[in-house]
């Protein structure tokens, strides 16, 4: 049954976020997530920048810094993402907590600074030499379902092992797995078996590869 109290909790902020999209317009976007169920985290949503809508699942950012620091977690504040249809996000998420310091959910700010990022490269390009080492923002994926998010982090961090399933060592199964849990893809329903089944392994292999150092 779903927490009535961390429903309540989070609908207190709906209309912050109303008030927030009034008063930036159609390039912003406010998401309240609910974290009681990753799978179909967005409990409200209003304005259009990432294309999704309620029942929409958890970002891979936000999975992967949850993973990461759990009820520690810190707001995140203006920094830059980048979707997958090439806009680039300035973002801020807040996290929200229960009375016993529980992290329950998270309220987003996603404004479209595309156009801004197009004129500032082409002050740029007149003004400063590129800098080689920039990476530029982190790609975050604004899925309408939990199936795209994980088959897209599963795809991206294939690429980045270089070597199909069936042709990788042990090693490289440890790699590809440990990139994962980085990721926070474990806290995804069902992963451990899909990840199993991926890598030709037993879900105790998955075990046995999480806990090592």
């Amino acid at each position: 049954m779903p927490n009535k109290k961390n429903i309540e909790i989070l609908n207190r902020y709906i209309p912050i976020a109303d008030m927030i999209f009034e008063n930036f317009g159609r390039h912003c976007e406010v998401v309240v997530h609910n974290f009681e169920n990753l799978n179909s985290s967005i409990q409200y949503i209003v304005g259009n920048v990432t294309g999704r809508k309620t029942g929409a699942p958890i970002t891979n950012v936000i999975l992967k810094y949850l993973n990461k620091y759990g009820d520690n977690i810190k707001d995140m504040l203006g920094f830059t993402t980048r979707t997958k249809d090439g806009k680039f996000l300035k973002t801020s998420i807040s996290f929200i907590r229960d009375d016993q310091g529980t992290v329950i959910g998270c309220m987003g700010i996603n404004f479209d600074i595309t156009g801004f990022v197009a004129v500032n490269q082409f002050i740029r390009d007149f003004s400063e030499t590129n800098d080689l080492n920039d990476i530029g923002p982190e790609l975050e994926l604004h899925e309408n379902n939990i199936e795209d998010t994980f088959k897209t982090i599963v795809q991206m961090t294939l690429n980045s092992i270089g070597t199909p399933p069936k042709e990788m060592r042990r090693e490289e199964k440890m790699l590809f797995v440990k990139r994962l849990e980085g990721k926070g893809v474990f806290l995804i329903q069902g992963s451990v078996d899909r990840i199993s089944n991926i890598l030709g392994v037993s879900k105790q292999t998955i075990y046995n590869y999480l806990e090592s150092s």
